[in-house]
């Protein structure tokens, strides 16, 4: 009889752990975490843009410049369309207490479609418009990694005060951690759709407006695994599976204007307003656990939680000067801000007061500057491109975590009206967390490849 009893207090105290080890784990995503990560856009778009590392701000005359200065738009001289696939390679290095991990993943998908229409008029100062509509996938959420290790650190906070009860010799027996490892698993897309409205005013100076509508689609599977013994050799293994998922739409307005002060240089000015979001989040997950002396595996399941948000992004501006060397070539720099403490997501009653992610925005993100160059070079139908990048960290307290990469690619034309282009761009990046019940922050280096090629028509 004293053997039963025993066993059931046995399973209640793991019951209880299950429950509050829950609550530990319940975020798998931070909402501050979320909020950076969808305010943040990739260099993202056509062979021609990649390949000199986004820089078009003031160069304009591509589908895709009209993401960064609509007046861009204006700069066409025909009517056009294309559409991009890229294929990218990501790679991810972590060191969680010595214990190095790495990972490689690809994915091949269409990153950009669209297509311009050019109205001339030579009798008035307004002589041209553009009306155009590009489709791109600004950032792919495809990521796969795992971290192993072990930090030595035991859960003894989940064995005490457990539903109110107290168990300090439970909280005492398993306290040799022998095994830590947690799975990340995260899938989806940001895609944007640009609207876009361009005129060039006498000989020198472009406007543009664009309506821009973000959709967004993100999954993140996490399963989280630990082992321990205690001193009679029994184990315990639990693991903890967790599923989220966020999405939803969201609106935002690009303005800017072109001028050229002297024959062969152009200057560009672009404001981009935040975008405000309406997301929807579900949130599942499910914990099984087995001690070696108790036979049942032990699970509990959670009704699913869903939840509606919103979210504003920050604003960005960019500056951005090109100088065209006749028909050789051209050399292009662009230079954009974004204060990422600007962020913000409401109702105010459930992220500010007691909780605390708006704070945790305005404390921990700061204003990031980002310098693109990029260049080309023509040889007859052949053009060669290059291109640098660099962004700060947008953390206050990391400013170590930058992000640069650099771009090449070629252009070909095949035919008068058809245009096609290939580039390679490389972007690594770093990011921290705390995993695992760990004190110390586990360091990731990121490292992401694309290959992307465009197939380009004139109308």
């Amino acid at each position: 009889m004293s053997k039963i009893i025993k066993m059931i207090q046995k399973i209640i105290i793991t019951i209880g752990f299950l429950l509050t080890t829950m609550s530990f784990f319940s975020q798998v995503r931070n909402y501050d975490e979320t909020a950076l990560l969808f305010s943040q856009e990739n260099i993202k778009g056509t062979a021609r843009f990649t390949a000199m590392s986004g820089a078009f701000g003031a160069l304009g005359g591509n589908l895709s410049a009209a993401n960064v200065n609509p007046a861009g738009l204006a700069i066409f001289n025909n009517s056009e369309a294309s559409i991009t696939l890229n294929n990218s390679n990501n790679g991810l290095s972590s060191n969680f207490y010595n214990s190095k991990n790495t990972s490689n993943d690809s994915n091949l998908d269409f990153t950009q479609g669209g297509a311009v229409l050019i109205l001339t008029n030579n009798n008035t100062y307004w002589s041209k418009f553009a009306v155009g509509i590009n489709i791109t996938n600004v950032n792919n959420f495809d990521t796969n990694y795992r971290i192993h290790g072990n930090n030595n650190i035991s859960n003894e906070n989940f064995f005490t005060n457990l539903n109110g009860i107290n168990y300090p010799a439970l909280a005492d027996s398993f306290t040799n951690v022998t095994s830590q490892s947690m799975n990340n698993n995260t899938y989806g897309t940001n895609s944007k759709t640009t609207f876009t409205l361009a005129a060039k005013y006498d000989k020198y100076t472009s406007f543009g407006i664009s309506l821009v509508s973000h959709s967004i689609d993100y999954t993140q599977r996490i399963k989280i695994n630990e082992q321990s013994e205690d001193i009679n050799n029994n184990t315990f293994n639990a693991d903890f599976n967790q599923e989220l998922l966020i999405y939803g739409e969201g609106i935002g307005f690009n303005f800017g204007i072109i001028t050229k002060p002297f024959k062969n240089l152009r200057l560009g000015l672009a404001y981009q307003t935040p975008i405000w979001y309406q997301l929807t989040e579900e949130y599942d997950e499910i914990a099984s656990i087995n001690l070696s002396n108790v036979t049942e595996t032990l699970t509990e399941n959670y009704t699913p939680n869903i939840y509606d948000y919103r979210l504003k992004t920050p604003s960005k501006i960019t500056g951005s000067l090109a100088y065209i060397f006749g028909k050789n070539g051209l050399i292009s720099f662009d230079y954009n801000y974004k204060n990422y403490s600007k962020a913000k997501l409401s109702p105010t009653a459930d992220f500010e007061g007691n909780n605390t992610e708006n704070q945790s925005i305005k404390d921990n993100l700061t204003g990031a500057n980002e310098f693109r160059i990029g260049g080309e070079y023509r040889l007859n139908r052949l053009s060669l491109r290059a291109g640098y990048h660099i962004e700060d960290s947008p953390y206050k307290n990391r400013q170590e975590d930058v992000t640069k990469g650099y771009s090449l690619g070629l252009g070909f034309h095949i035919f008068r009206n058809t245009k096609l282009d290939f580039s390679y761009n490389n972007t690594i990046s770093k990011e921290q967390h705390y995993y695992l019940n760990s004190p110390n922050a586990t360091k990731l280096d990121f490292t992401k490849d694309i290959i992307t090629a465009t197939l380009t028509l004139k109308l």
